[in-house]
């Protein structure tokens, strides 16, 4: 009788401490760790900021959201971890990171040289086949929650300043490891070296690189300022940033949550504000860093502009899909430009 009754009582404590512990894991914050390499200060920051405010508020504390630190590691490396969903679940990232990291090789469209215009127009072009974009990036394990921007790049040297596209010529320049960037060098007649973000501030002290392609804004968040001696506004490529989703972490999440974190078609438009409202101030403090800025004219542009948008055809048709994508960018900016 004994023995029975230390049984029943065994599995009565067993039973309770398997209730508690399930009830605890159910009541449990879910951890959402988001990588980034913007530096503190940068609008990029301050959105992910306000997206951490916004969902841990939203969803009762549910939600704990963790902002990795800048640099903890590359933004092909934050997208491979992303769609793991373990040591991330989440990335705020460039088209052209997504595209390598994701091997997701349409995503390099949209950052096709010379494609875009102007904001209108990229704005226009990809909040309409955000629908599509999404798609493709949920095959590749992906959920896409807002676009935004890293901006239009331009030409940032030490040891000369670009004015024609034969200026280029021989330069070791840091190319974002993304094809359609070293393919841009490559027309130009650059010397394109595939380096992450991470490297370029030690790249260029060293005379590994002679300059890099990026915004005004990032160039001096990132610490680069110092080291060169130029800056060439050719606004050549407009490059788009999103915010992504672990497929995986997001289809594990109670319905109330995954409404919680896809509410934010409002946060991209404030983050492309934000971003925007930036840039003059940008081009004012290359000053204080010594730095010449050398505005080209309409003819001066359209002389790197031409041999570019030459490419777009033929690297579209290296990538699977890649025609008919392009096909639907150039229709949009037609649409637009009605």
């Amino acid at each position: 009788m004994k023995r029975t009754l230390s049984l029943a009582l065994a599995a009565v404590t067993a039973l309770t401490v398997a209730t508690t512990s399930t009830v605890v894991e159910a009541n449990s914050p879910i951890e959402l760790a988001v990588g980034s390499l913007a530096p503190e200060g940068s609008p990029w920051r301050k959105l992910l900021r306000e997206v951490k405010e916004r969902f841990e508020e939203k969803s009762g504390n549910r939600l704990r959201v963790a902002l990795r630190p800048a640099g903890f590691m590359g933004e092909v490396e934050m997208v491979q971890e992303t769609r793991k969903g373990e040591r991330l679940q989440a990335c705020g990232v460039t088209t052209a990171a997504i595209a390598q990291g994701g091997n997701v090789p349409t995503m390099q469209l949209v950052e096709l040289p010379f494609l875009f215009r102007n904001n209108a127009e990229a704005d226009f072009v990809l909040d309409g086949l955000k629908g599509t974009m999404g798609s493709i990036l949920e095959r590749r394990g992906f959920k896409l929650a807002i676009w935004s921007e890293n901006g239009w790049r331009s030409f940032g040297t030490k040891s000369k300043a670009i004015r024609t596209p034969e200026d280029l010529k021989g330069l070791k320049m840091r190319a974002q490891e993304s094809d359609v960037h070293m393919a841009m060098y490559r027309m130009y007649g650059a010397t394109a070296v595939e380096k992450p973000m991470t490297e370029v501030l030690t790249g260029l002290n060293s005379n590994v690189l002679d300059g890099l392609d990026n915004t005004a804004l990032f160039m001096q968040a990132g610490g680069l300022g110092e080291p060169l001696k130029y800056f060439t506004l050719s606004r050549h490529i407009y490059q788009p940033a999103a915010i992504l989703y672990s497929k995986a972490w997001f289809d594990k999440l109670p319905a109330d949550l995954q409404e919680i974190v896809m509410d934010v078609d409002d946060l991209s438009a404030k983050g492309r504000r934000m971003i925007r409202a930036e840039e003059g101030a940008m081009m004012d403090n290359w000053e204080f860093f010594g730095v010449e800025v050398i505005e080209l004219n309409a003819q001066q542009r359209e002389a790197f502009a031409k041999p570019a948008r030459g490419m777009h055809d033929s690297f579209a048709a290296g990538i699977d899909g890649g025609p008919e994508l392009l096909k639907e960018i150039r229709a949009k900016i037609a649409e637009r430009g009605k």
